[in-house]
C-alpha cells in the first residue's frame, strides 16, 4: 500500500528513544523540537472561550469564515504586498495545506522539486503518489538556479520553496525568488511557498513569491498561526491560491477536515486584530536566544555555524566522520541532549544537525556545554594513536 512505502524520518526513532529514556528516569534536554516555550497569548485563549460560549461550536464553511479570510488577506497585502482577497484564502492547518496543495497539483508519478536541505516534504509528496526530487543548495544554503535546472525533467510539476527555512533559517533574497519564479515559468511549474516562519525574521526582508509579478497565478502561499502566535497545538493556518487551484484546496478540506473549528477561527481573528504586540515580543525574545546560541556554538571547536536570518533553528556542520543519525544517537545516550539528525532534511543534511533555540537561555547554555563535552570526547577518541 502507498502509505507503507513512505520513507520514515530519523526524527521518529529519535523521539521514540527520548520517550524511552525519560520513562527510565533520564532527564533529557530537548533542543530538537520546533516549538517555543511561549504560551498562546491570553487574549487569544480568551477569544476562543468566548466564541465557544457564543455558540461557535457547529460546522463552519470549508473555505473558512469570511471575516478571518478577510483579515488574513489584509495582513498579507499590508506586510508582504501579496495581491490577495478573501476569496483567494482557504483556512486549514499548515501541514494539511501542504498535502492539499500537492494532491491538487500532481498526478501519481509526477515529480516535486525540493531544495536540499529542506523541511519534511518528502513524505507528503510520497503520500500523494508523486516522487520527491532533491536539488542541492549552495554551501551557505543559498538558492542555486543551475542546480534546479539540472533536476528538472518532463515529469516535474511542482517546485517547493520555504523562507525562512526550516532547518537552516535561511531567508530567500528577492533575486533568488525571481530566479526561481522564472525557472518555474519556463518549465510550467506550480510553486508551493511555505512561509510558516514569515513573522520570525531577524535580519533582511521576507520576500513572498506571490508578491512578485512573475508569481501571480503560479504560487500557492502557505502560512501558519502556530509560530506567529505560539498556537502549535491549535492546528490552524491557511493557503492562498488562484481561483481554480483554490477550489481544489477547498474540495480537499470538504472531504477530509470538513472545516477548522469555528471557535479556533474566532481566536485567530482576535489575534490578527489585537496580538501584533505579542508577535513582536516573541520575535525579540527569539532574536536574543538566537544571538546567544550562535555565540555559544561558534565557540565550540569542530563546528561550522551559519547565523540564521529567521525561524528558530541553527544547522551546524560537524567534522567527525560519522553519520548524522549516529551523531545524534550517541549525543543523546552520552549527554542526554536531543538534537535532530541533518539527514532528516535531505541527503545534503549529512554531517549537520538541527538545534532549536526555543527554550530559555539557561537551557541553551547547558545544551552548549553538553555538546562541547561530547565533541571533545568524541574527537579525542577518533584520533589515531601513534604506534
Amino acid at each position: 500500500m502507498r502509505v507503507d512505502e513512505i520513507s520514515e524520518s530519523p526524527i521518529l526513532s529519535l523521539i521514540d528513544r527520548i520517550f524511552e529514556l525519560r520513562q527510565q528516569g533520564s532527564e533529557i534536554l530537548g533542543l530538537h523540537i520546533g516549538e517555543p516555550d511561549f504560551d498562546t497569548p491570553a487574549g487569544i485563549r480568551s477569544a476562543a472561550a468566548r466564541a465557544m460560549e457564543e455558540g461557535f461550536t457547529h460546522y463552519g464553511p470549508a473555505q473558512g469564515m469570511l471575516d478571518l479570510r478577510e483579515a488574513i488577506a489584509e495582513r498579507l497585502h499590508r506586510l508582504h504586498g501579496i495581491p490577495v482577497s478573501a476569496s483567494d484564502v482557504v483556512v486549514l492547518p499548515g501541514k494539511l495545506a501542504i498535502y492539499a496543495s500537492l494532491i491538487s497539483t500532481t498526478d501519481p508519478g509526477d515529480e516535486v522539486l525540493l531544495p536540499d536541505p529542506t523541511y519534511l516534504f518528502e513524505q507528503p509528496v510520497q503520500l500523494v503518489g508523486a516522487h520527491p526530487v532533491y536539488f542541492p543548495l549552495r554551501e551557505d544554503f543559498s538558492f542555486d538556479p543551475a542546480a534546479l535546472e539540472r533536476a528538472i525533467t518532463p515529469r516535474s510539476r511542482v517546485l517547493i520553496l520555504t523562507s525562512p527555512s526550516n532547518p537552516t533559517g535561511r531567508l530567500l533574497s528577492r533575486a533568488e525568488v525571481q530566479a526561481a519564479l522564472e525557472i518555474a515559468r519556463v518549465h510550467h511549474l506550480t510553486v508551493v511557498s511555505d512561509e510558516t516562519y514569515e513573522a520570525l525574521v531577524y535580519e533582511g526582508t521576507h520576500v513572498a513569491p506571490a508578491s512578485l509579478p512573475e508569481g501571480v497565478g503560479r504560487v500557492v502561499t502557505i502560512g501558519s498561526f502556530s509560530k506567529m502566535f505560539a498556537m502549535t497545538g491549535w492546528r490552524v493556518g491557511y493557503a492562498v491560491a488562484a481561483p481554480a487551484l483554490r477550489a481544489r484546496l477547498v474540495k480537499v478540506v470538504e472531504h477530509t477536515l470538513t472545516c477548522v473549528p469555528p471557535f479556533v477561527q474566532r481566536a485567530c481573528l482576535w489575534g490578527l486584530r489585537n496580538a501584533e504586540g505579542d508577535v513582536v515580543r516573541f520575535r525579540e525574545e527569539l532574536r536574543h536566544r538566537r544571538d546567544r546560541m550562535c555565540q555559544l556554538l561558534e565557540e565550540i571547536p569542530g563546528l561550522e555555524v551559519l547565523r540564521p536570518a529567521g525561524a528558530f533553528y541553527i544547522f551546524p556542520k560537524y567534522r567527525i566522520p560519522m553519520s548524522s543519525v549516529e551523531f545524534c544517537n550517541r549525543l543523546l545516550e552520552a549527554e542526554k541532549l536531543a538534537v535532530v539528525p541533518g539527514v532528516s532534511f535531505g541527503p545534503a543534511g549529512e554531517s549537520h544537525f538541527r538545534i532549536s533555540f526555543t527554550g530559555p537561555v539557561a537551557s541553551l547554555e547547558e545544551g552548549a556545554r553538553r555538546l562541547r563535552r561530547f565533541l571533545e570526547a568524541t574527537s579525542a577518541s577518533s584520533v589515531p594513536h601513534p604506534i
